[in-house]
């Protein structure tokens, strides 16, 4: 039998909803030899029913496994023992692609022999059943060197494609029971890989709604963000990779403790709970970055020196700037 050219790994919780959509999208793609490699994560809604119709009408292209709820990211790792695809990419149950996302991405990646792809997205919600869109494109960086991919990243797998001997080789999972195991997953795999590309173009559909993963702000989970970190860092120090990436890996970091972490951390309602995680924050990284402010990496750009001016005495403006920011935007459902 011969070998998939594509497995794309395909976590499900509770999304009989939308989950027909993500399916009929990977379905009906047009890359031949697609393997879709579906885990439910111990569903309680009509999801695993969903799963098992397809996998009986779509034998060879879907594989449906069970397990109890441990989250997305332990539903992953296990999803990549499964895998005996040549790539392998990721999507969310709710999330939906273009029909020729995975034959322009795998045709990218086998002309140029690569070890890594991306796209870009549409942002969307919807309302009484129809699809609005937020952004129709949120841009991927364009990388052309595997040390790009430190800047300006969207570390969502769903936009990614990985040649599958670069996963297994190098170890990396993603850390369970933690948010922002993307970031960890991404980050880590970056020494692994040699050559890269990026398509520019919206090849994928992101779906927001209200008590998703991504959209469920709690004081809690906004502070794994510093066990996602210490992880990294563990990583790099055990794998011996921190002389070659040390500046690069400091301004991710950073960037996201001051950026995309500060702006969950505006969400949070509690101000007890919001003013402890900010002074966690700058301990953290007067701990883990104590000379970021010197980093090469941030001479360039407005956004670059609004983020390392914050410090105890400006940031309550700052988070207010981002409180009203969220507020602008529209509600989805």
């Amino acid at each position: 039998m011969e070998q998939p050219k594509v497995s794309v790994i395909v976590p499900v919780y509770n999304t009989e909803k939308y989950l027909k959509k993500c399916l009929d999208s990977l379905i009906n793609q047009t890359l031949s030899n697609v393997e879709i490699i579906a885990v439910n994560d111990g569903s309680t809604d009509g999801s695993p029913a969903i799963l098992e119709q397809y996998a009986k009408s779509y034998p060879q292209i879907v594989k449906v496994f069970h397990k109890k709820n441990g989250g997305q990211a332990s539903a992953r790792n296990l999803a990549f023992e499964k895998c005996t695809g040549e790539y392998i990419g990721f999507l969310d149950s709710d999330d939906f692609v273009k029909k020729d996302m995975y034959e322009k991405m795998y045709n990218l990646a086998k002309k140029n022999n690569l070890d890594y792809v991306a796209c870009g997205y549409t942002d969307m919600y919807m309302q009484n059943g129809k699809m609005n869109i937020l952004k129709p494109y949120v841009a991927s960086a364009v990388c052309k060197k595997p040390k790009e991919m430190f800047f300006d990243a969207l570390v969502s797998p769903f936009l990614h494609l990985y040649k599958a001997e670069i996963i297994a080789n190098s170890g990396v999972k993603f850390p369970e029971g933690v948010i922002y195991e993307d970031t960890s997953f991404y980050i880590n795999l970056i020494p692994y890989i040699h050559s890269v590309a990026c398509i520019e173009e919206p090849l994928a559909y992101r779906l927001r709604r209200e008590h998703s993963t991504t959209t469920t702000i709690t004081a809690e989970r906004v502070a794994q963000i510093f066990e996602v970190i210490k992880y990294i860092e563990k990583w790099y120090q055990e794998k011996k990779w921190n002389d070659l990436y040390r500046e690069e890996k400091e301004y991710f970091c950073t960037r996201i403790l001051l950026g995309s972490s500060m702006e969950r951390i505006s969400k949070v309602k509690k101000v007890g709970e919001q003013k402890k995680l900010v002074q966690d924050t700058f301990e953290f990284i007067k701990e883990y970055y104590p000379l970021y402010k010197e980093n090469k990496y941030f001479d360039k750009g407005i956004k670059n020196k609004i983020l390392i001016s914050l410090n105890s005495r400006n940031v309550d403006f700052y988070l207010l700037i981002l409180k009203l920011k969220n507020k602008l935007r529209k509600n989805y459902e």
